[in-house]
């Protein structure tokens, strides 16, 4: 698969220091650099450089209305030269100009919203009134789902492979914030490629049930295996999705995300944001914590988000 540079990698790879039980790093990919980074900027090098090999002019993509797949895809299409349009599920109230929201307009990208029950439908007439104008649309799925976005995070295990030699590294655990699936398709798939079947790929949802998370994830593991005809053997039970600290849904923030939010800012430096990585972090923490793991070595593959730390800073305003 072919990739337009887009990103500045290898992202470093951090032990955290104030955890002492085990030995925990992060993989930074908070910090691969386009628009303020995120998981997502690696897999818009694959889907942008496909739009460029199809001949296209105008990327459409959908997502939330302040989604870091959004944004990374606008900012992506305005380097390269395309024209971008967002189709964005229509918000109960008006969005404020902030975070991922601000960073739309920021970046010259158009705005159309679509009910939730129509989604594919506006996804649709979006694209045929771009062809009427002499547009070529390309569409990228939301979150970047599909293979070439789970290729993008075998990819990055192949660099996180590189970055564990070098360190004589090797990793119990590797915890990360799931949404669409993909990322942790390609993180499991590249962990098995390079023979690491002890090593397990935990994923905390922001969003899907356990039972139906899964399901996607096996479909992303599937679909990918079954295009590039590979031999490796992933079994129903790697696939690990943990729902029990999604909350009162999909971006809704409790105290114990801003507190883990605030602690690993305060003890390491680094901002998580608390619709992702906040709770993700929280998630695997508390996975260490019920489960007694001591003297483990665990990766927390960081996937970014900061607009959106920013967005909800009220809700750290207004936490004792």
């Amino acid at each position: 698969m072919h990739k337009i540079p887009l990103i500045q990698a290898p992202t470093p790879l951090h032990k955290l220091i104030s955890f002492q039980e085990n030995n925990v790093y992060a993989k930074r990919d908070d910090m691969t650099d386009l628009a303020l980074g995120g998981n997502k900027a690696r897999k818009a090098e694959y889907y942008l450089a496909d739009a460029i090999e199809c001949g296209c002019s105008h990327i459409v993509t959908y997502g939330s209305t302040e989604s870091n797949h959004c944004r990374i895809v606008a900012a992506g299409a305005a380097k390269l030269g395309f024209s971008c349009t967002l189709v964005l599920s229509e918000p109960s109230e008006p969005p404020s100009y902030d975070g991922n929201f601000f960073m739309y307009d920021l970046l010259g990208a158009n705005i159309v919203y679509a009910p939730v029950e129509r989604v594919s439908v506006v996804i649709d007439e979006t694209t045929e009134k771009l062809r009427s104008k002499g547009e070529n649309p390309y569409f990228i799925p939301g979150g970047g789902h599909g293979n070439l976005g789970t290729h993008a995070y075998v990819k990055a295990y192949e660099e996180l492979e590189e970055q564990k030699r070098s360190g004589n590294l090797w990793f119990d655990y590797i915890f990360l914030a799931s949404g669409t699936g993909t990322t942790q398709a390609g993180i499991l798939i590249g962990s098995r490629i390079f023979d690491h079947y002890d090593e397990q790929v935990i994923g905390i949802s922001v969003a899907r049930s356990t039972s139906r998370g899964e399901e996607v994830i096996r479909e992303s593991i599937c679909d990918y295996i079954a295009e590039y005809d590979l031999d490796v053997c992933i079994r129903c039970q790697d696939v690990i999705l943990i729902d029990g600290y999604v909350g009162g849904g999909y971006g809704v923030i409790y105290p114990e995300v801003v507190d883990t939010v605030r602690r690993v800012a305060r003890c390491e430096g680094i901002i998580l944001d608390p619709v992702y990585t906040g709770k993700a972090f929280w998630g695997m923490m508390q996975y260490v914590a019920e489960n007694e793991l001591t003297g483990k070595n665990i990766l927390f593959w960081h996937t970014g988000g900061i607009p959106l730390f920013f967005s909800h800073r009220d809700s750290f305003r207004n936490h004792d």
